[in-house]
């Protein structure tokens, strides 16, 4: 089955239907052109819309956009007429790609102030869509345990939380929320929250994506459209890939790691885990293991197999159990990268077609391993496994080295993370292609190499930037062959109705 690309729209409110109206249409063509399946609204996104029974004149202009467009519409609450009491409802609506809709859910708990003017819901029920069974829980009804625990014995394979907040702590209390509802029901839950002033109150936003406990995406205050721009990610991304997200497995020192749950903005998106405790360990096997463990449920992270020259047939074994590629310090041993144990790591790589991240510069070993030179032999020998080396060499004179090394073999990329910035300009004038940003140490670390990267952006390209923050790792990593079919635990986000 294909996977659904999700836009998740998060615009002030307009007290005026008409600009609610052209800015719902405007949202709609902006996600339709980024390849988007489903585009979701927050509450009250049509403002104090005329009470009618539906469908009427604006879902049915919402409906005929969304079949020409090809999208699947999942509205916030409407004021709607109930045409068989009489009395006026708070609903949520799906409109299927083919213009019609196909299932609501009225509200079911109201403010005080809301109770004389609204006729309640009785129960959720799922909404059965071309993507699967999607739940709609408004306002009160998003943060209820009992109608959380009604929705969850539906088995949703969506739930849409259009709840919103008046206070950064609200916020993060409903994005919290999200994260954990979405481990508890086993589904993707998304946060879709008002942005703006409303009847008297400010609503601050902090639109969420989660799906099994991991965060897959956020945005704060701001009007913003988040959407899919990668084609192959099953939910949207902001673009970043960081290429060297180091979590220290054993021991994990406290407040390290980087937390799934609580990694917002550009830190949520791509990753790839490597830990260089393991290469310290006498149970490669059981390590690399873990790091793999760390990425199960959380597509959008991958994992690195800790290589070492004495213990291959662990590598094989890891990169079958889906690691992507491997990282490597060989100095740790005391031995060389053209020593003979290392062309048997080169001979493992060259099969399985996949990356090796290697450390260069200064480190831990003795520096006579550290100079990136000491890999010319290797690359010449085993010119289509792809070399990363980690900090672009960190330092003169091995900065110079690793650019030596990247001028002379395609097949070595460079990586960001504690590069001097006019490094990785000089990096960009020999290749844009192959240029990789990481955070290349701990969870604190990424916010430091982030700001330095965003250096980049006015001197260079657009095209350019996007390739060293998104696009050349998309490329390196998830597109190897590791990630052509799904692997072992890799869970898939919707499941199609029978």
């Amino acid at each position: 089955m294909s996977v659904p690309r999700i836009a998740v729209s998060q615009a002030p409110y307009s007290r005026e239907v008409d600009v609610a109206l052209h800015r719902v249409v405007s949202h709609m063509r902006q996600a339709a052109s980024h390849g988007v399946d489903i585009i979701v609204f927050p509450e009250w996104f049509m403002g104090l819309n005329p009470v009618e029974i539906v469908p009427n004149r604006y879902t049915e202009k919402i409906g005929r956009l969304a079949k020409e467009l090809n999208l699947v519409v999942i509205c916030g609450s409407l004021r709607v007429l109930d045409s068989d009491t009489g009395k006026k409802q708070q609903r949520g609506l799906v409109i299927e790609r083919d213009g019609t809709i196909i299932g609501s859910q009225a509200k079911i708990l109201f403010q005080p102030t809301e109770r004389p003017w609204f006729e309640p819901g009785t129960n959720v029920a799922p909404i059965a869509t071309s993507w699967g069974r999607v739940v709609i829980l408004l306002g009160l009804d998003a943060t209820d345990a009992n109608i959380w625990a009604e929705a969850a014995n539906l088995r949703p394979d969506l739930v849409v939380m259009a709840a919103s907040a008046r206070s950064a702590p609200e916020r993060n209390q409903l994005q919290e929320l999200s994260v954990t509802r979405s481990l508890e029901v086993g589904a993707t839950v998304i946060l879709s929250p008002l942005l703006g002033r409303f009847g008297g109150l400010s609503y601050n936003g902090g639109a969420v994506i989660a799906h099994r406990g991991r965060i897959i995406s956020s945005a704060e205050e701001a009007e913003i459209l988040l959407m899919a721009q990668d084609p192959k990610a099953p939910l949207i991304q902001l673009g970043a890939v960081d290429v060297s997200c180091y979590v220290p497995l054993s021991p994990p020192p406290k407040g390290m790691l980087v937390d799934p749950k609580r990694t917002l903005g550009p830190e949520a998106e791509k990753k790839i885990l490597f830990d260089w405790g393991a290469l310290k360990t006498s149970d490669l096997l059981a390590a690399g293991r873990e790091l793999l463990l760390q990425v199960q449920g959380n597509p959008r992270w991958l994992a690195l197999a800790p290589a070492k020259p004495t213990m291959i047939r662990d590598l094989s074994t890891l990169l079958n159990e889906g690691a992507v590629g491997a990282f490597a310090y060989p100095g740790l041993d005391g031995i060389t990268p053209y020593s003979e144990s290392i062309r048997e790591l080169g001979q493992v790589m060259t099969l399985y077609r996949r990356p090796l991240m290697v450390h260069a510069g200064p480190g831990v070993a003795s520096l006579r391993y550290d100079s990136p030179l000491l890999w010319d032999d290797f690359l010449l020998e085993f010119p289509t496994v792809p070399v990363v080396l980690l900090h672009m060499g960190g330092r003169s004179p091995y900065l110079e080295e690793a650019l030596l090394l990247a001028e002379r073999h395609s097949q070595v990329w460079l990586e960001t993370s504690q590069a001097p910035l006019s490094a990785i300009k000089e990096a960009l004038t020999l290749t844009t292609d192959r240029v990789l940003f990481g955070s290349g140490g701990l969870a604190r670390d990424f916010a430091t190499e982030w700001d330095k990267i965003r250096q980049l952006e006015p001197d260079i390209a657009p095209d350019e930037y996007q390739n060293v923050i998104h696009n050349n790792a998309l490329r390196l990593f998830f597109s190897s062959p590791a990630v052509t079919e799904p692997r072992p635990g890799t869970l898939r986000v919707f499941r199609q109705p029978s």
